[in-house]
């Protein structure tokens, strides 16, 4: 950089002189460099001086007279050390930028165009001609003053060096409209029947006070919380009311078996709370808690009065169901719920096995027993190494690990078959709302996994159209005063009720409201990529 500096003084200085002699010669009316008078000497002097002052300058380093416009106030203490961003190389380090801000809390690789490629999916398989990526510098411009914000950059022109646009005119349809991509929430739901239950229940005026009954914002507003089930089904479901004919909740009977299965041939039934009380093996300590009172008893017989959500009597069922068929399950025994989850959501199945073990090894340590004492101590050291790992950067969370993988190649289809239909039975108050597969309640989707790569405000949004103005897909307006029954696809949870982009070109167009990448789009990941 400085030599670069250098060069331009020299020509600098050099311009300067033969600017200074073709002054000296039309003043002085004589030929160059003979017969001046003072002054031109004078005139000659000074660019000269000025020049080997400038020169000095820049072999010092200290950039006082070499003024390329001050940093932004965030990189201000820089000022006074150009090497801190830039090389010889280039006109700034990218290397240097990303160095620095890993210094200060941002997550290694954030930054990367790697990161980029994965961005909200957590797939990183995805790639793009790397000739074309540019450094920092080329969104993030330095020296524009002090009050700069170097986050408001104006790189569209950059997002479409790789990206087809021109324009959000142009922008091409939705992903997962394109493609009317699957995206199962889970749940067995029906908005349109919940709408009219809570506008009759709580005298609410429109369906948007409905739609927030459940849909609570976010603590940043921008989007909502997933709905939980306390707060938001737990009054009205499995509440042990059995007058009303629109929440069915009606335990069934089933036998009870000493063990789930013996040899090849499947032996269905249950554990009761006293069996598991009389093992009290890991995980098991719900039963210690829970009353025998609670539960009815009649001729080789059993049901459990007052399901719970996530009861644990009904999972530890489900779980040696799982295990008869499934031997080799190995880690889906930690998990409450199925592995289904997106690529960017991973990470949620480790947690909640670490959480399982945790749990489990803290259960075993009251247990006057050396050998179990020994076996917690071993579960401590490999629980702090498991989460080490997990804190690491480049940590990387396959769920193969969590998958129930082949049956039991001695057993039927019609044995399994059977197992289903059992586990079926056993789980049946929770069928109004969940899916059991294999044994397995299917894991509830937290959010849905669309619009991946960009960002939504809701805010901005709800102020000037109502929920349904955008959200089409599921027929509720047509249904809420009482109308004829619903097919039960397009009124499911698991439908797409996002609109295409020709309902947001509606408003976003240069005259109504913003339309630049940026308003949708960031390049760099969250900071917990």
């Amino acid at each position: 950089m400085l030599l670069v500096v250098a060069v331009v003084a020299v020509v600098a200085v050099v311009i300067l002189a033969v600017v200074a002699v073709t002054v000296g010669v039309l003043c002085e009316g004589s030929e160059p460099l003979s017969g001046w008078r003072p002054a031109g000497w004078t005139a000659l002097g000074m660019v000269v001086m000025a020049g080997l002052g400038l020169l000095v300058e820049v072999g010092s380093g200290t950039g006082a007279l070499w003024e390329t416009g001050r940093l932004s106030s965030v990189h201000a203490g820089l000022e006074e050390t150009c090497a801190a961003c830039h090389d010889t190389s280039e006109t700034v380090s990218t290397e240097k930028c990303v160095a620095c801000h890993g210094q200060v809390g941002d997550a290694p690789g954030r930054f990367a165009f790697e990161a980029h490629y994965a961005y909200g999916s957590g797939d990183r398989a995805g790639t793009i001609d790397h000739e074309r990526e540019v450094g920092c510098a080329a969104c993030h411009v330095e020296h524009q003053g002090r009050r700069t914000d170097l986050r408001a950059t104006a790189a569209d022109r950059q997002c479409e060096s790789c990206h087809a646009g021109g324009g959000f005119d142009r922008h091409p349809e939705f992903e997962f409209a394109a493609r009317a991509a699957p995206d199962d929430a889970g749940l067995a739901f029906t908005h349109a029947r919940h709408v009219r239950f809570v506008l009759d229940e709580r005298g609410l005026a429109g369906t948007r006070d409905a739609c927030l009954a459940c849909h609570a914002p976010g603590a940043d507003g921008r989007g909502f919380r997933p709905p939980a089930f306390d707060a938001a089904c737990g009054g009205c479901h499995l509440t042990g009311d059995d007058e009303s004919p629109e929440l069915p909740v009606q335990p069934r009977r089933v036998p009870i078996l000493r063990d789930v299965r013996g040899g090849v041939a499947l032996r269905l039934g249950v554990e009761t709370v006293e069996a598991v009380r009389a093992r009290l093996g890991p995980g098991d300590q719900w039963a210690l808690r829970t009353s025998p009172a609670r539960f009815e008893v009649d001729d080789g017989r059993v049901v459990k009065l007052g399901v719970e959500h996530a009861d644990p009597w009904v999972l530890h069922n489900l779980r040696r169901l799982r295990r008869a068929v499934y031997p080799s399950a190995g880690l889906a025994d930690l998990l409450t719920a199925s592995a289904d989850v997106g690529p960017a959501d991973r990470r949620r199945l480790y947690d909640e096995a670490l959480g399982t073990l945790q749990s489990w090894t803290d259960e075993l340590r009251g247990r006057d027993d050396d050998g179990i004492q020994g076996t917690v101590a071993t579960f401590d050291r490999m629980m702090e190494a498991l989460g080490q790992r997990m804190g690491a950067a480049s940590a990387a969370y396959d769920p193969e690990p969590f998958r129930l993988g082949e049956p039991d190649a001695r057993l039927t289809a019609d044995q399994i078959g059977a197992v289903d239909a059992f586990a079926a039975r056993v789980a049946e108050p929770c069928l109004q709302c969940h899916t059991v597969e294999r044994a397995t309640i299917r894991r509830v989707q937290r959010t849905q996994s669309i619009l991946r790569r960009a960002r939504f405000d809701h805010r901005p949004h709800v102020l000037l159209r109502d929920c349904l103005g955008c959200h089409t897909r599921i027929p509720i307006a047509d249904r809420v005063d009482g109308g004829g029954p619903i097919a039960a696809e397009p009124d499911n949870a698991p439908i797409q009720n996002v609109p295409g982009v020709e309902t947001c070109r509606a408003c976003h167009t240069p005259d109504l409201s913003f339309d630049r990448c940026r308003t949708c789009h960031e390049f760099h990941p969250g900071p917990r990529f």
